[in-house]
C-alpha cells in the first residue's frame, strides 16, 4: 500500500473512531440558549408556520411586525428533516460539519504536499468537539467558509460561489466572512486578470455572484420571518445602551480572543504563516478582519473556569480558528517530516488523540445533561398518565425539554396552561448557576421532582 493511500485509510479510521465516541456519548439535551431559538424555529416549520404563537417555544423578539425569530432561518431549514426523523438526530448537523472541516483540511494538506492525516487536528480541538454536540450555526459557518475558499482554489467556481452564498445566510456575521473571502480572491486574482489568464475573471465573477445571491437569499428569508430584509440583532442596544460593536468592549473581548489564539492549541496564530507564504489572501482577510471585528463585540462565550472559557471563547470566531488550524496542521506536518522515524508513532497518535479528546469533553458534557434527561423522562410519564396532548414548559426548562418527541408548548399564565408542566427552578444558564426562579403554578400540584426540575399536573376543576 502506498504511503498516501495508507494515510487516507488512517484518516478514515480516525474519523470513524471519533464518531464512534460521539455516538456512545450522544447529547441528551440542548446546551446553548441560541439552540432554543433554532429548535423553536424547527418546531414552527413542522407546524407549518414561520411566526410564533404566544405559547410557541423558542427565542422571539417583539417588533413592529409582531413577535419574530431572532436567528436566520437557514440552519432550521437544514435540520428540520433530521428533527422530523427523531428530535435528537439534529445533533448530526454539528457532527457532519466537523467531519467536513476535517476532510477538506486533509485535501488541502494533500494538495500542499503534506500527509492528509494531519487534518485530524480539527477533531482534536475541544471547541470543535463541544460545538459538534450542539445545534449551533458556528461550526456550519466555518465549514462553509473553508469549503468555499478551497472550492475556488480548485477552480470549482460554481461550488465556491454557492458555498459563499451559504456563508452569508448561516449567521449575520457570515456576510463579513464572505466579504473577506471575496476580497481576498479579488486581490489574489488581480494579477491573473491583468495578464488575461483563462478563467481568472470568471472565477472572481462566480465568487461575487455567490456573495450577491447570498445577500438576496438571506434578505428574502428575513422578510418571510421578520418582515424586514435585515436582521433584528440591533435591538440589543435597548438593554446595552450602546451598539453591539463598540470600543468599550475591547478591554474584555480582545484579551479573550488573543488568549484563545495563543494557547488553544499553543501558538495557533502561527497558522496564518502558510497562507501568507502562499499568498492566500482570502483566509488571511477572514483571520484578520473577523478577529478585529469581534474584539469590539459586547459578548464573549465563557464557562465557569478559565479552562472552560478558553474552550468556549473561540466560538464566535470559529472561521478564524478553522483557517488557522489548516495552516497549523501544515506547520506540524512539516516539522514531522524532519523526524521520519517517529512517523508510525505520530500516525497512531493522530488517529487516537481526537477520540480521546472527544471522550473527555463528551463525557463531562453528557454528565451535565443527565439530570435534565431524567427530569424530561419523569415529565413524559406524567403526560402519558394524564393522557395530555402536550408537555408544557416554563422558560427555564426549554433547553432540557425542547427535544421531547411529542408536542411541547410554553406555559403562559392565563393564556395557555397545559395539563402537565415541567418547571426548572434552577438556572438555565451553565455560566450562571446561582440564578433561581419560582415554580409556583396556581391550580397545579407537583407530581415529581428531579434536582431543580418539578413536574406539575393541573388539579381537577
Amino acid at each position: 500500500m502506498r504511503p498516501r493511500e495508507r494515510a487516507d485509510l488512517l484518516l478514515a479510521a480516525g474519523m470513524l473512531l471519533w464518531v464512534a465516541v460521539l455516538l456512545a456519548r450522544w447529547p441528551l439535551a440542548l446546551s446553548f440558549g441560541d439552540e432554543v431559538g433554532y429548535v423553536g424555529q424547527v418546531r414552527l416549520l413542522l407546524d407549518g408556520r414561520v411566526h410564533p404563537l404566544p405559547e410557541s417555544p423558542g427565542v422571539w423578539l417583539a417588533t413592529a411586525h409582531g413577535r419574530v425569530t431572532k436567528f436566520p432561518l437557514l440552519l432550521p431549514l437544514l435540520v428540520t428533516p433530521l428533527f422530523a426523523v427523531t428530535p435528537r438526530l439534529v445533533f448530526a448537523s454539528g457532527v457532519l460539519a466537523a467531519l467536513a472541516l476535517c476532510f477538506v483540511a486533509s485535501r488541502v494538506l494533500k494538495a500542499w504536499g503534506r500527509s492528509p492525516l494531519w487534518g485530524l487536528v480539527f477533531l482534536a480541538h475541544p471547541t470543535v468537539v463541544i460545538l459538534a454536540r450542539t445545534v449551533m450555526a458556528d461550526l456550519l459557518l466555518a465549514a462553509f467558509a473553508v469549503g468555499a475558499w478551497w472550492a475556488l482554489r480548485r477552480g470549482r467556481g460554481v461550488l465556491g460561489g454557492s458555498l459563499i452564498a451559504l456563508v452569508v445566510g448561516t449567521k449575520a456575521i457570515g456576510f463579513f466572512v464572505a466579504m473577506g473571502l471575496v476580497a481576498g480572491e479579488a486581490l489574489r486574482a488581480w494579477g491573473a486578470i491583468a495578464r488575461r489568464e483563462p478563467g481568472a475573471r470568471e472565477q472572481l465573477v462566480r465568487a461575487v455572484a455567490g456573495l450577491v445571491s447570498g445577500m438576496v437569499f438571506t434578505s428574502a428569508l428575513n422578510v418571510v420571518t421578520t418582515g424586514e430584509p435585515g436582521f433584528v440583532y440591533d435591538q440589543a442596544h435597548q438593554y446595552l445602551g450602546t451598539p453591539q460593536f463598540w470600543p468599550r468592549y475591547f478591554p474584555t473581548s480582545a484579551p479573550a480572543y488573543a488568549t484563545a489564539l495563543a494557547l488553544l492549541p499553543p501558538l495557533l496564530v502561527a497558522g496564518a504563516w502558510p497562507f501568507w507564504r502562499r499568498r492566500e489572501f482570502g483566509p488571511l482577510a477572514v483571520i484578520a478582519g473577523l478577529t478585529a471585528l469581534m474584539c469590539f463585540y459586547f459578548f464573549v462565550d465563557r464557562g465557569r473556569t478559565r479552562l472552560e472559557t478558553l474552550v468556549l471563547a473561540p466560538r464566535l470566531i470559529l472561521p478564524v480558528v478553522a483557517f488557522l488550524l489548516v495552516g497549523y496542521a501544515d506547520l506540524l506536518a512539516g516539522l514531522a517530516e524532519r523526524a521520519p522515524r517517529a512517523a508510525p508513532a505520530l500516525a497512531a497518535l493522530l488517529v487516537v488523540a481526537p477520540a480521546l479528546v472527544c471522550l473527555a469533553v463528551s463525557s463531562r458534557h453528557r454528565a451535565w445533561q443527565e439530570g435534565e434527561a431524567a427530569a424530561v423522562a419523569e415529565a413524559a410519564r406524567a403526560v402519558q398518565a394524564a393522557r395530555a396532548p402536550e408537555l408544557g414548559l416554563t422558560g427555564n426548562a426549554s433547553k432540557a425539554a425542547l427535544l421531547y418527541p411529542g408536542r411541547v408548548s410554553m406555559y403562559v399564565a392565563g393564556v395557555h396552561e397545559p395539563d402537565v408542566v415541567l418547571c426548572n427552578a434552577g438556572s438555565e444558564s451553565y455560566r450562571d448557576p446561582a440564578s433561581i426562579v419560582t415554580c409556583a403554578l396556581p391550580g397545579y400540584e407537583e407530581r415529581a421532582a428531579r434536582d431543580a426540575f418539578h413536574v406539575f399536573v393541573r388539579r381537577p376543576r
